[in-house]
Protein backbone atom coordinates (compact mmCIF):
# COMPACT_ATOMS: atom_id res chain seq x y z
CA UNK A 1 0.00 0.00 0.00
CA UNK A 2 1.21 3.50 -0.86
CA UNK A 3 1.37 5.79 2.17
CA UNK A 4 1.26 9.53 1.50
CA UNK A 5 2.31 11.65 4.46
CA UNK A 6 0.97 15.16 4.97
CA UNK A 7 -2.23 17.15 5.32
CA UNK A 8 -4.86 17.42 2.55
CA UNK A 9 -4.85 21.24 2.85
CA UNK A 10 -1.27 21.34 1.54
CA UNK A 11 -1.26 22.04 -2.18
CA UNK A 12 1.89 19.93 -2.57
CA UNK A 13 0.14 16.99 -0.91
CA UNK A 14 -2.88 17.63 -3.14
CA UNK A 15 -0.58 17.58 -6.17
CA UNK A 16 0.52 14.03 -5.38
CA UNK A 17 -3.07 12.99 -4.69
CA UNK A 18 -4.09 14.33 -8.12
CA UNK A 19 -1.38 12.22 -9.73
CA UNK A 20 -2.25 9.10 -7.72
CA UNK A 21 -5.93 9.52 -8.60
CA UNK A 22 -5.23 10.03 -12.30
CA UNK A 23 -3.01 6.94 -12.34
CA UNK A 24 -5.70 4.92 -10.57
CA UNK A 25 -3.43 3.97 -7.68
CA UNK A 26 -4.73 3.10 -4.23
CA UNK A 27 -3.15 4.98 -1.35
CA UNK A 28 -3.57 5.98 2.25
CA UNK A 29 -3.10 9.54 3.48
CA UNK A 30 -1.20 9.47 6.77
CA UNK A 31 -1.80 12.76 8.61
CA UNK A 32 1.42 14.60 9.47
CA UNK A 33 1.03 18.14 10.79
CA UNK A 34 4.04 20.46 10.33
CA UNK A 35 2.50 22.99 12.72
CA UNK A 36 2.71 20.46 15.53
CA UNK A 37 6.31 19.52 14.81
CA UNK A 38 5.31 16.15 13.37
CA UNK A 39 7.57 16.60 10.34
CA UNK A 40 10.64 16.92 12.57
CA UNK A 41 10.51 13.48 14.17
CA UNK A 42 13.29 11.02 13.43
CA UNK A 43 10.77 8.67 11.84
CA UNK A 44 9.43 11.27 9.43
CA UNK A 45 12.85 12.74 8.60
CA UNK A 46 13.85 9.25 7.41
CA UNK A 47 11.16 9.71 4.74
CA UNK A 48 11.58 13.41 4.02
CA UNK A 49 14.95 14.83 5.18
CA UNK A 50 13.66 18.33 4.39
CA UNK A 51 11.14 18.04 7.22
CA UNK A 52 8.40 19.17 4.86
CA UNK A 53 5.35 17.52 3.32
CA UNK A 54 4.64 15.47 1.34
CA UNK A 55 6.61 12.32 1.86
CA UNK A 56 5.71 8.93 0.47
CA UNK A 57 6.43 5.32 1.37
CA UNK A 58 5.82 2.71 -1.32
CA UNK A 59 6.45 -0.70 0.21
CA UNK A 60 9.59 0.59 1.92
CA UNK A 61 10.75 2.91 -0.87
CA UNK A 62 10.73 6.40 0.63
CA UNK A 63 10.72 9.61 -1.39
CA UNK A 64 10.11 13.31 -0.85
CA UNK A 65 9.48 16.41 -3.02
CA UNK A 66 6.11 16.38 -4.77
CA UNK A 67 7.38 16.69 -8.35
CA UNK A 68 9.96 13.93 -7.82
CA UNK A 69 7.24 11.71 -6.36
CA UNK A 70 4.94 12.35 -9.31
CA UNK A 71 7.69 11.69 -11.84
CA UNK A 72 8.42 8.37 -10.17
CA UNK A 73 4.75 7.36 -9.98
CA UNK A 74 4.11 8.22 -13.63
CA UNK A 75 7.28 6.39 -14.71
CA UNK A 76 6.28 3.27 -12.81
CA UNK A 77 2.93 3.23 -14.61
CA UNK A 78 4.44 4.10 -18.00
CA UNK A 79 1.99 6.98 -18.09
CA UNK A 80 1.85 9.70 -20.74
CA UNK A 81 1.69 12.14 -17.81
CA UNK A 82 5.48 11.91 -18.02
CA UNK A 83 6.42 11.00 -21.60
CA UNK A 84 9.24 8.58 -22.41
CA UNK A 85 10.43 10.54 -25.44
CA UNK A 86 13.44 12.62 -24.34
CA UNK A 87 12.36 15.86 -26.02
CA UNK A 88 8.74 15.60 -24.88
CA UNK A 89 9.93 14.84 -21.34
CA UNK A 90 12.30 17.83 -21.43
CA UNK A 91 9.41 20.14 -22.28
CA UNK A 92 7.36 18.75 -19.39
CA UNK A 93 10.37 19.22 -17.09
CA UNK A 94 10.77 22.81 -18.27
CA UNK A 95 7.18 23.68 -17.36
CA UNK A 96 7.45 21.79 -14.07
CA UNK A 97 10.49 23.88 -13.18
CA UNK A 98 8.87 27.09 -14.41
CA UNK A 99 5.84 26.46 -12.20
CA UNK A 100 7.94 25.66 -9.16
CA UNK A 101 10.49 28.46 -9.53
CA UNK A 102 8.30 31.33 -10.72
CA UNK A 103 4.63 30.68 -9.90
CA UNK A 104 4.83 28.60 -6.70
CA UNK A 105 7.51 30.91 -5.27
CA UNK A 106 5.29 33.94 -5.85
CA UNK A 107 2.04 32.28 -4.74
CA UNK A 108 3.75 31.21 -1.51
CA UNK A 109 4.54 34.80 -0.64
CA UNK A 110 1.05 36.05 -1.44
CA UNK A 111 -0.63 33.19 0.43
CA UNK A 112 1.57 33.62 3.50
CA UNK A 113 0.99 37.35 3.78
CA UNK A 114 -2.71 37.42 2.92
CA UNK A 115 -3.86 34.18 4.56
CA UNK A 116 -1.34 32.51 6.87
CA UNK A 117 0.13 35.57 8.62
CA UNK A 118 -3.22 36.98 9.79
CA UNK A 119 -4.37 33.49 10.79
CA UNK A 120 -1.41 33.04 13.12
CA UNK A 121 -1.29 36.60 14.38
CA UNK A 122 1.88 37.49 12.46
CA UNK A 123 2.73 40.75 10.75
CA UNK A 124 2.40 40.98 6.98
CA UNK A 125 5.62 41.54 5.10
CA UNK A 126 4.48 44.09 2.53
CA UNK A 127 7.72 43.89 0.53
CA UNK A 128 7.41 40.10 0.28
CA UNK A 129 3.73 40.40 -0.70
CA UNK A 130 4.45 42.96 -3.38
CA UNK A 131 7.33 40.92 -4.77
CA UNK A 132 5.03 37.90 -5.03
CA UNK A 133 2.36 39.94 -6.80
CA UNK A 134 4.95 41.41 -9.18
CA UNK A 135 6.21 37.93 -10.08
CA UNK A 136 2.66 36.72 -10.74
CA UNK A 137 1.93 39.76 -12.91
CA UNK A 138 5.08 39.00 -14.88
CA UNK A 139 4.83 35.23 -15.23
CA UNK A 140 1.11 34.34 -15.31
CA UNK A 141 0.86 35.98 -18.76
CA UNK A 142 3.61 33.59 -19.91
CA UNK A 143 1.44 30.66 -18.84
CA UNK A 144 -1.65 32.20 -20.44
CA UNK A 145 0.18 32.66 -23.74
CA UNK A 146 1.42 29.06 -23.63
CA UNK A 147 -2.13 27.81 -23.04
CA UNK A 148 -3.37 29.83 -26.03
CA UNK A 149 -1.39 27.39 -28.19
CA UNK A 150 -3.00 24.18 -26.98
CA UNK A 151 -5.39 22.49 -24.60
CA UNK A 152 -2.66 21.76 -22.05
CA UNK A 153 0.69 23.29 -21.14
CA UNK A 154 2.74 21.02 -23.39
CA UNK A 155 0.20 20.26 -26.10
CA UNK A 156 -2.78 18.00 -26.62
CA UNK A 157 -2.33 15.75 -23.59
CA UNK A 158 -2.36 16.48 -19.88
CA UNK A 159 1.00 15.97 -18.19
CA UNK A 160 2.59 16.39 -14.78
CA UNK A 161 3.22 20.02 -15.73
CA UNK A 162 -0.54 20.62 -15.70
CA UNK A 163 -1.04 18.80 -12.40
CA UNK A 164 1.79 20.83 -10.87
CA UNK A 165 0.44 24.21 -11.96
CA UNK A 166 -3.13 23.30 -11.04
CA UNK A 167 -2.09 22.52 -7.46
CA UNK A 168 0.05 25.67 -7.24
CA UNK A 169 -2.97 27.79 -8.19
CA UNK A 170 -5.41 26.02 -5.85
CA UNK A 171 -5.20 28.81 -3.21
CA UNK A 172 -5.74 31.61 -5.76
CA UNK A 173 -9.20 32.63 -4.58
CA UNK A 174 -8.26 32.40 -0.90
CA UNK A 175 -5.16 34.49 -1.61
CA UNK A 176 -7.16 37.05 -3.61
CA UNK A 177 -5.16 36.41 -6.74
CA UNK A 178 -7.41 37.24 -9.69
CA UNK A 179 -7.08 34.87 -12.62
CA UNK A 180 -10.14 35.87 -14.67
CA UNK A 181 -8.15 38.26 -16.89
CA UNK A 182 -6.16 35.27 -18.14
CA UNK A 183 -8.73 33.74 -20.47
CA UNK A 184 -6.75 30.69 -21.59
CA UNK A 185 -5.50 29.93 -18.09
CA UNK A 186 -9.05 30.23 -16.73
CA UNK A 187 -10.43 27.89 -19.40
CA UNK A 188 -7.67 25.36 -18.72
CA UNK A 189 -8.14 25.52 -14.94
CA UNK A 190 -11.92 25.19 -15.10
CA UNK A 191 -11.67 22.13 -17.33
CA UNK A 192 -9.12 20.39 -15.11
CA UNK A 193 -11.13 21.06 -11.96
CA UNK A 194 -14.04 19.14 -13.47
CA UNK A 195 -11.95 16.01 -13.95
CA UNK A 196 -12.36 12.98 -11.70
CA UNK A 197 -8.82 13.14 -10.26
CA UNK A 198 -9.55 16.63 -8.92
CA UNK A 199 -13.14 16.08 -7.84
CA UNK A 200 -12.08 13.01 -5.86
CA UNK A 201 -10.06 15.31 -3.57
Amino acid sequence: MIKLYGLPISNNVAKVRYCLNELGLEYEVVPVNPLKGETQTEEYLAIAPSGKVPGIDIDGFKLFESNAINRYLADQKNSSLYPKDAQERAVVDAWLDFGAVHIAWAMGRVFFNRVAAPLFGKEKDINSLNTGLEFLARFLPVVDKQLSRGKYLTGKEMTLADINLLAILDPAEMSEVGLSKYAHLTRWRNELRKKKFYQKC
